[in-house]
């Protein structure tokens, strides 16, 4: 295949483009932390997890998908984050549930909070916000300090890897987030900001939408060097399938390069610490270099 996919697990990104949640809302938790955590996102659980020594056993239920750390898999499930049960998150009886702005839907969100569950909000669409996201997770568990120290840890992450940037030509890239329609990340968005910093240029990096929906033609004009499926899922044949079909299209720059790197993608799709991991990965790959 002549491009990159980086690749795990599919996903349907359709939630992004259309929920729209109220801004930070920090309700008071309880004295010495949160007990029973629910957490609406598989970043969420993998923050709280790494949070604290005590984090895992405080999570009492999570959203599908959740599996970092993999013990997270045998949390009780309140269904995709897109779409999760309000019944089965009030059924765990939490005394803290965390959800993002980036996916959980507007009106189950606060269903919960009319029927008088702490609920805390985050948002993680811009390398600033994941950052801010720490700190606020932190606080709501009664980790005020572990959420500062982690927040300053990706931070200065980000900083080393600003300072080591690319000298050469950014390659440019389309990052594609779904299939049929065609989803890709815009500048709007904590992956498109990732990529950026990794010294490769995102062809929608222009765009003020997280995630667009270009048609084929215009990729086709925009021309990118480099093609990275970023998928969700244990399907594997689903992103190859995706991948597969550009190679139908010969003028394509990244057709024409014959390239074909294999990763996984879970540090580019987690707005958590192993977002550095991810962006070291790209520059090793690309460029051959290494932060």
């Amino acid at each position: 295949m002549p491009f990159w996919m980086i690749a795990k697990r599919q996903f349907d990104p359709m939630p992004f483009f259309f929920v729209a949640l109220c801004f930070f809302v920090l309700s008071a938790h309880p004295a010495g932390g949160a007990a029973r955590i629910v957490t609406l996102a598989p970043s969420l659980g993998e923050l709280v997890a790494d949070m604290s020594a005590d984090g895992l056993d405080r999570i009492v239920g999570v959203s599908e998908f959740s599996d970092y750390p993999p013990a997270l898999l045998k949390k009780p499930s309140v269904g995709p984050y897109f779409r999760f049960s309000v019944e089965k998150v009030i059924g765990l009886k939490p005394d803290l549930v965390l959800a993002t702005r980036d996916g959980n839907p507007k009106d189950s969100v606060l269903r919960l909070r009319e029927l008088g569950l702490n609920v805390v909000v985050v948002s993680t669409a811009s390398l600033k916000e994941v950052a801010a996201s720490m700190r606020i997770v932190g606080d709501a568990m009664g980790e005020a300090g572990a959420g500062r120290a982690m927040a300053e840890q990706f931070e200065r992450g980000l900083a080393r890897i600003r300072n080591t940037g690319v000298s050469k030509e950014p390659l440019r890239i389309l990052l594609q987030i779904g299939d049929e329609p065609l989803v890709a990340a815009g500048g709007a968005s904590f992956v498109g900001d990732a990529v950026s910093l990794g010294g490769l240029k995102n062809i929608y990096s222009d765009s003020s939408q997280a995630y667009p929906r270009p048609a084929v033609e215009d990729v086709l004009k925009r021309n990118p060097g480099m093609i990275l499926v970023l998928a969700l899922g244990r399907d594997t044949a689903a992103f190859k399938r995706m991948a597969e079909k550009w190679g139908r299209f010969q003028s394509l720059e990244a057709v024409k390069r014959k390239k074909d790197f294999v990763v996984k993608g879970d540090e580019l799709l987690r707005p958590t610490l192993r977002l550095l991991e991810g962006i070291s990965a790209l520059q090793r790959i690309v460029y051959g270099k290494t932060n």
